[in-house]
C-alpha cells in the first residue's frame, strides 16, 4: 500500500512525543512507526504486520532510517503479538492505521484485502488487543472512517476505554469529514464515561484551489512540515 494521508495525518497528531514503549498494529512498510520513531527520540517502536511482503519493506525501511537501533518489526497477527505475556499491559502507545472497510467489494490482490478490510482484524479485536498491551495510563490511537465512527466509539466503550480527544479530517471548510483520528486511555471510575474529551477538526486545504493547485492549511501544514518536504 502506497503511503496516505490517514497515516501522515495520525503518525504526527498522536501524542507520541513522551512515549518510551510504542507499538503500531498493521504498520504495513512501516511510516507510521518511523514518524513516532523521529517525534519519541527515546522511544523503543514494534511495528507488528502479517503480511509478508509488507513486514518485508519495514524491515527495510527501518534498516535505512536514522533509528534502526530503535525499531523492531514482528511478523505476526495483532492478536498473536497480544496475547503474549511478555507485551501485556506495557505500552505507553498503541497506534493503528487498521484495516476498516467493512462488507465492501474485495480486489483480486491478497495483500490489498488484508491491508483494507477487516476480515483479518475485526473493531472488537483491534481494541481488545490495544487494551491489553496499554500501561495503565497508555493511549490508544487509531485512524477512522466517520460512516462507521459509532462502532468505534461503542466498541471502545465496552472495551472500558474512556475518550481523550477527537479530530475531524475533512478536505476542505466545505467538505465534510470523512476521516477522524481519536485518542482513547484506559477509562476510570473518577471520570464520566461520556466524556467527549478534546475536540478538533482538520482542513487539509484552506479553500478553492488556487490554478489547480491546493492551497493547504496551516494546520495540516504546521503537523507534517517535520516529515514532508516543500509543503509551501
Amino acid at each position: 500500500m502506497k503511503i496516505g494521508t490517514d497515516a501522515l495525518l495520525l503518525a504526527a497528531w498522536c501524542d507520541a512525543a513522551s512515549a518510551s514503549r510504542i507499538v503500531d498494529f498493521g504498520c504495513g512498510s512501516g511510516i507510521i512507526a518511523l514518524m513516532v520513531a523521529q517525534r519519541a527520540s527515546e522511544s523503543q517502536v514494534i511495528g507488528v504486520e502479517l503480511e509478508e511482503g509488507a513486514v518485508a519493506q519495514a524491515i527495510d525501511n527501518f534498516n535505512d532510517s536514522p533509528f534502526t537501533n530503535r525499531l523492531t518489526a514482528a511478523h505476526e497477527s495483532v492478536q498473536e503479538f497480544s496475547m503474549k505475556p511478555e507485551h501485556q499491559g506495557t505500552f505507553d502507545l498503541v497506534v493503528s492505521n487498521p484495516p476498516y472497510f467493512h462488507d465492501k467489494p474485495k480486489s483480486p490482490n491478497m495483500a490489498r484485502n488484508l491491508a483494507r478490510h477487516d476480515g483479518s482484524l475485526p473493531i472488537d479485536a483491534l481494541l481488545a488487543c490495544a487494551a491489553a498491551v496499554m500501561k495503565p495510563e497508555g493511549v490508544f490511537a487509531c485512524v477512522w472512517p466517520m460512516e462507521r465512527k459509532e462502532d468505534l466509539l461503542v466498541t471502545a466503550r465496552n472495551a472500558n476505554m474512556r475518550l481523550l480527544r477527537f479530530c475531524e479530517i475533512a478536505g476542505s471548510p466545505e467538505h465534510e469529514a470523512v476521516r477522524f483520528l481519536s485518542e482513547w486511555t484506559h477509562q476510570d471510575s473518577k471520570t464520566k464515561e461520556n466524556s467527549l474529551g478534546e475536540q478538533e477538526r482538520i482542513n487539509i486545504e484552506e479553500g478553492p484551489r488556487n490554478e489547480g493547485r491546493p492551497r493547504l492549511s496551516n494546520r495540516y501544514k504546521m503537523l507534517l512540515k517535520d516529515f514532508v518536504p516543500d509543503l509551501g
